[in-house]
């Protein structure tokens, strides 16, 4: 029973300082991105680039069709969406699945099962999304002012009831843009 302990105690203890010495690795990588390269394909055929839509704020959403809260995020996004429509703010959601773990088609049905109205990019190799975490915590919601450089810090998780979280998203879209610190400001 006491070498179970033992071995418990060690294995806890193993992974908090693996997670620690994670964390700092996080927070250095969302702390010094400012002008991470987001450049991938849309399920359209078009590809969309992040530096090319300097003078907008815009709203990136990583997730997966297997993930719960990524879903429920998605409804939550399109409403926002909307709201947003006359301002210069874009959305984007981008799945990180290969097109082995879901191919174009079914993510197409996902889409418009969703009835979501902006742009689906794929990420398939998460190069792009490793620019932002180490690992995958999903949802993840990264948000570029209009001068095209992160707001930190990147949002994980979605908050229930979507009523809250959307509030959280709307302040943090109405001040990227407000900034008069940024292009397209003052």
């Amino acid at each position: 029973m006491r070498r179970r302990i033992k071995i418990f105690v060690l294995l806890v203890a193993t992974l908090t300082w693996a997670d620690l010495r994670v964390m700092p690795l996080h927070a250095q990588r969302t702390a010094s991105i400012t002008e991470p390269s987001i450049r991938l394909p849309g399920l359209d055929g078009q590809t969309y680039d992040v530096a090319d839509l300097r003078g907008q704020v815009v709203l990136v959403s990583f997730g997966a069709t297997w993930c719960t809260p990524c879903s429920a995020e998605l409804f939550a996004l399109e409403e926002l969406k909307r709201e947003y429509a006359s301002r210069p703010v874009k959305f984007f959601w981008v799945s990180i699945e290969s097109e082995a773990e879901v191919s174009n088609s079914a993510l197409k049905r996902y889409v418009k099962g969703r009835k979501l109205t902006f742009p689906i990019l794929r990420d398939p190799g998460k190069a792009v999304f490793t620019q932002f975490s180490p690992r995958v915590r999903l949802p993840m919601i990264v948000f570029f002012g209009k001068d095209g450089r992160v707001d930190a810090p990147i949002q994980f998780g979605m908050r229930s009831p979507p009523s809250s979280y959307k509030i959280d998203v709307r302040a943090r879209l109405n001040k990227l843009l407000a900034d008069s610190h940024t292009a397209g400001g003052s």
